[in-house]
């Protein structure tokens, strides 16, 4: 196997990576729109402090007695964030091996 060819096929599993991660990350945003907008819809009508956020989306509720409902975990969180940061790794990493190549 020669070094073009090696570095090629390098280049292709980072493509693939970059791929499989923002797949991930787009995954994650549609499960947390699907969250907020569709199942728990109806939650301003019975919550009294409701919190929304856009990035990821959350409609949460806190209680009198500091009980929060339907706010999205740290997993959650930081598999959304993480994906992301990973796919813009990989696409770094991808984007300066081209330009190394091209020079």
């Amino acid at each position: 196997m020669t070094l073009a060819s090696t570095s090629d096929a390098q280049v292709n599993r980072l493509w693939g990576a970059v791929c499989a991660f923002a797949g991930l990350f787009l995954l994650v945003w549609a499960l947390s729109w699907v969250k907020a907008s569709v199942l728990y819809e109806d939650l301003q009508n019975r919550c009294g402090e409701l919190h929304t956020a856009s990035f990821p989306f959350e409609k949460s509720c806190t209680y009198e007695d500091g009980t929060v409902e339907n706010a999205n975990s740290l997993l959650f969180d930081g598999i959304f964030f993480g994906s992301l940061a990973a796919a813009l790794a990989c696409l770094t990493v991808v984007f300066t091996i081209e330009a190394s190549r091209r020079k």
